[in-house]
């Protein structure tokens, strides 16, 4: 993925959008619903962190890693799916919705 980019770019490309939803009780009951909108790519940056980290990192899910960096879960995935083919790390336990990594410098 990196080598797509010839320049760092800003993570202030996030925008919050938020969205007042009515409930359906008594007395007009409000939610504020925040949606974050990301770029689909990770920054180069942001990129050799999650590389770093996670080839010591003992066990992690692609949902922390996106949560932390705040980027896309789905960009996370396609990262990781290709550090798992260069041997950078590897899945200890998966099922059809979860998947859990662990670094191959990891202290086991």
């Amino acid at each position: 993925m990196s080598d797509e980019y010839n320049s760092d770019i800003s993570l202030d490309k996030t925008n919050v959008i938020t969205k007042i939803k009515k409930m359906d009780r008594k007395y007009g009951k409000v939610t504020n619903i925040e949606t974050k909108i990301r770029d689909p790519y990770i920054p180069p940056s942001v990129e050799q962190k999650i590389r770093e980290t996670a080839v010591k990192s003992r066990g992690f899910t692609p949902t922390e890693i996106a949560q932390k960096n705040d980027v896309r879960i789905s960009a996370v995935k396609k990262l990781l799916t290709q550090m798992v083919s260069e041997n950078l790390i590897e899945i200890v336990e998966s099922s059809r919705r979860l998947k859990i990594y662990r670094g191959t410098q990891a202290k086991k």
